[in-house]
């Protein structure tokens, strides 16, 4: 055996030394996130027959837990019973076959919106805030719970909700969120309760593949090759920040990698929603090398698209199609990279498009990964009616997180929104209960759940959003415990189930709806 000199070994241990040290800066060092190379969460380099996890699925409900009563769309949908005048939060003093289009690019308006909604009035850090609205029985099933929204931005949105009820707009909703929301079934609820109400239209915006095992849409299937490479907000990133509109952004090379979205069969009272779609958008970045893709509509080419046409710049390839189910296939060409941000499946006419763009592991401050001037023009070109941030799962991972600490990661991202859109509304939705058990094995409420919707209430009073606090509605401190015993929360007491995210769709829907009337019978 041929032995290393001393001084061999002593430069092999110096260069081992110096690398995990680089490694370290690389990995924990600011601004260096592009040569990041550990995932957020590091059990992800254990087998996973070695790892202490909860089920992937983090809606399973505990076994013991019973089945939770279902909600009644019927009542949510109707004219409930009068109920009590909430406390008010208002400022005093204010009052034929496919046919393909050309590809379109996407640009921002340079002058400003004169559309733009005025505050009601200036709060600070210190301004004292009213008394938070009390939680009442609304009649429905589902506690009622007011959206505070001081300076009145959500009466824009209940307009062009009345202007979808009588026949005459696309209302479109965008709502960004964590884990939540990619499984969707909180804003599957919302789309079919104000589906159901105001207007089918359609599936809206949907990735372009699957980001992660319960990332879903329901009456659609979403299937894709093994060849894109994915990079999302959270990592791995990019470093031009051009995620599109979802926060995600599939990328190849390779010739022959494909994504396919198709109508699906259904089920049940919702059967007919969704059934088909009458216009089809694919949402792309066009670069200079780019390369090409067809697009396939029930087994048809109908176009053929160079994504180095026109340079670079997000762009959208246009297809009008027949009111009916559809089998969409895109197939790439090569010749270049060929770079998706996803597609919208829609129908003509009147009524409600609601996106839902969650991606896991998400929190508020990682928005700010975007591009501001991407992020803008992908919000402006989806001529979007009300952005929802719904945020504070991922955050409540610090036990510790202080009030300052949250407000400065969230304030900057309100602020780009509001300054960026000043004529779009914009509602905070805090996050849900989430549970522990301490020393005695008791299910106890974390408090730093209750110090995040705090700041984003504050956030939205200072900023100029409206804000519905889910804490509070789904019960306040406590709850998280109740639910998880009786099947609306998951075993991991931080998510809810099935039921569980069905009923907070629903609460959410329910105090929309109550806004609505006050808006439409003020008195």
């Amino acid at each position: 055996m041929r032995l290393m000199p001393p001084e061999s070994s002593s430069h092999a241990h110096l260069t081992l030394a110096w690398s995990l040290l680089f490694a370290a800066v690389c990995q924990w060092a600011p601004g260096l996130d592009a040569l990041r190379f550990l995932p957020d969460d590091p059990t992800r380099l254990l087998p996973r027959l070695v790892r202490l996890e909860y089920d992937p699925l983090p809606w399973a409900s505990p076994a013991q837990a019973p089945a939770p009563e279902a909600i009644d769309d019927d009542a949510l949908i109707a004219e409930p019973s009068p109920v009590d005048a909430p406390v008010s939060t208002a400022v005093p003093g204010s009052s034929g076959g496919p046919q393909p289009t050309p590809a379109a690019v996407l640009s921002i308006a340079a002058s400003a919106d004169p559309r733009a909604i005025p505050l009601r009035g200036a709060f600070t850090e210190a301004s004292a805030l009213p008394v938070p609205p009390a939680v009442r029985d609304g009649g429905t099933g589902v506690p009622l719970l007011s959206i505070e929204d001081p300076h009145g931005v959500l009466e824009r949105f209940y307009d062009r909700l009345r202007e979808a009820a009588a026949g005459r707009a696309q209302v479109r909703v965008v709502h960004y969120g964590d884990s939540l929301v990619t499984g969707a079934d909180t804003t599957e609820t919302l789309r079919r309760l104000m589906q159901k109400k105001f207007g089918d239209g359609g599936h809206g915006f949907v990735l372009a593949g699957l980001t992660s095992p319960w990332y879903r849409r329901n009456h659609l299937d979403i299937k894709a090759s093994e060849g894109w490479h994915i990079n999302r907000l959270t990592k791995p990133t990019v470093p031009d920040g051009r995620y599109g509109l979802g926060g995600v952004t599939f990328r190849t090379r390779d010739a022959g990698e494909w994504v396919s979205w198709s109508s699906a069969k259904r089920r049940g009272d919702d059967a007919t929603l969704n059934a088909g779609f009458t216009r089809l958008e694919v949402w792309y970045w066009g670069q200079g090398d780019g390369g090409r893709f067809a697009l396939e509509v029930d087994g048809e080419v109908v176009a053929e698209v160079s994504t180095r046409d026109g340079g670079e710049g997000a762009r959208v390839e246009r297809v009008q199609l027949p009111d009916a189910p559809h089998k969409v296939r895109l197939k790439t060409l090569g010749g270049g990279e060929v770079r998706l941000f996803g597609a919208v499946l829609e129908r003509d006419g009147p009524g409600v498009v609601y996106d839902s763009l969650g991606v896991d592991g998400t929190r508020v401050k990682l928005l700010s990964r975007f591009d501001p001037l991407h992020w803008t023009e992908q919000l402006k070109a989806r001529q979007v009616d009300l952005v929802v941030l719904h945020y504070g799962t991922n955050e409540g991972e610090a036990a510790d997180l202080g009030t300052k600490t949250y407000r400065e990661d969230l304030r900057p991202v309100v602020q780009q929104l509001r300054a960026s859109l000043p004529s779009v509304p914009c509602l905070l939705v805090g996050p849900m209960d989430r549970a522990e058990r301490d020393e005695h094995g008791e299910l106890v409420s974390r408090p730093v759940v209750e110090r995040i919707a705090t700041v984003q209430r504050r956030v939205a009073y200072m900023d100029g959003c409206a804000f519905f606090d889910t804490y509070r509605a789904m019960g306040g401190e406590g709850s998280m415990a109740v639910w998880a015993r009786t099947g609306l929360g998951g075993g991991d007491f931080t998510h809810p189930t099935k039921q569980g995210a069905d009923r907070v769709g629903a609460m959410l829907f329910s105090s929309l709806m109550e806004g609505y009337r006050r808006r439409e019978s003020p008195h």
